[in-house]
């Protein structure tokens, strides 16, 4: 079973609900982080990647910035994340994080959190990053280590592990073989890279001023208490101006005809448009895509997912 396919089915609708209802994250410090390192104009567009629920994107919103798009792959968490950032300056996009659905150098920054343990190809994902990113634009990660294998903490760990989905299963009624599922589906399928191999890809990847913060403690007490904290590093990357053609947008309004106009066809990147009905169509190779709740969905065939 592919990846991609994976990821859907545990972010399902349940999955979806549950991951609101367990409150892991101190929001706080991340707007703080963001206001320190993101550094760009407020009029500026901002790709959440990896948006879920909403996360970041209403941490973007709630910092001023007037125009954010927030995609991701699973349906129902961006169901859940239109509900939450109503009011809010964000356009949600269903698409795969390993062929975005946007155009070249469209982007003034990219932001995402704790995306890439999930990708089947962090290289890539990162890549895609960079390619939708306009020159001189920031391309910024929040990745942890908590999953790197340190010998003298895995006994812990599985207890932990252990009492905290008996505790899940508790407060929320969610069976407690999710999570197992998961892992037993992608074992082997992910990389789960270091946090010094994601800077690698980084520089190698042509991104230059790029740093590392050293990891930090971003979770409430709760997550403290039940699975030893949340700990994260920024990684930052700029993209050197070495592009002439970059997406400018002359309409001051944030909304769908100007994302139409950063949006591109999963298939080929050409333009895509509104067609009759309920939907999208590629100007190049005809693909249609569906609008389901005011959410265009850029999923590519089957055959791209990994």
């Amino acid at each position: 079973m592919k990846v991609a396919n994976v990821v859907q089915e545990y972010w399902n609708k349940e999955g979806a609900r549950l991951y609101d209802k367990i409150h892991y994250i101190n929001k706080d410090k991340f707007k703080n982080t963001l206001l320190n390192y993101l550094d760009v104009e407020k009029d500026c567009i901002i790709l959440d990647f990896g948006t879920g629920t909403g996360f970041l994107a209403s941490i973007l919103a709630e910092l001023g910035y007037k125009r954010i798009i927030g995609l991701d792959i699973n349906e129902y968490m961006l169901l859940r994340a239109k509900q939450k950032l109503s009011g809010f300056p964000v356009m949600l996009v269903r698409g795969d994080g390993l062929n975005l659905p946007l155009k070249d150098n469209s982007v003034d920054a990219v932001v995402s959190r704790w995306v890439l343990w999930v990708m089947p190809d962090p290289e890539r994902a990162i890549k895609e990053m960079i390619r939708v990113t306009k020159p001189g634009g920031k391309v910024i990660t929040f990745e942890s280590s908590n999953y790197d294998d340190k010998e003298k903490r895995l006994t812990l760990k599985k207890l932990v592990k252990q009492l905290h989905t008996v505790y899940i299963t508790l407060l929320t009624g969610a069976s407690p073989f999710r999570t197992k599922r998961f892992w037993e589906k992608t074992k082997g399928k992910l990389p789960m890279y270091s946090l010094d191999r994601y800077v690698q890809f980084f520089e190698q990847l042509g991104l230059k001023a790029v740093e590392k913060t050293a990891e930090e403690e971003y979770g409430t007490t709760f997550a403290r208490l039940f699975y030893e904290g949340f700990k994260f590093s920024l990684i930052k990357g700029v993209k050197p101006n070495l592009v002439s053609h970059v997406l400018n947008l002359e309409c001051k309004e944030w909304g769908e005809n100007e994302l139409l106009r950063i949006l591109a066809c999963s298939e080929c990147y050409s333009n895509v448009r509104i067609m009759e009905g309920n939907g999208l169509v590629c100007e190049g190779c005809k693909k249609t895509f569906l609008i389901k709740g005011g959410i265009p969905d850029l999923l590519p065939a089957e055959d791209k997912l990994l």
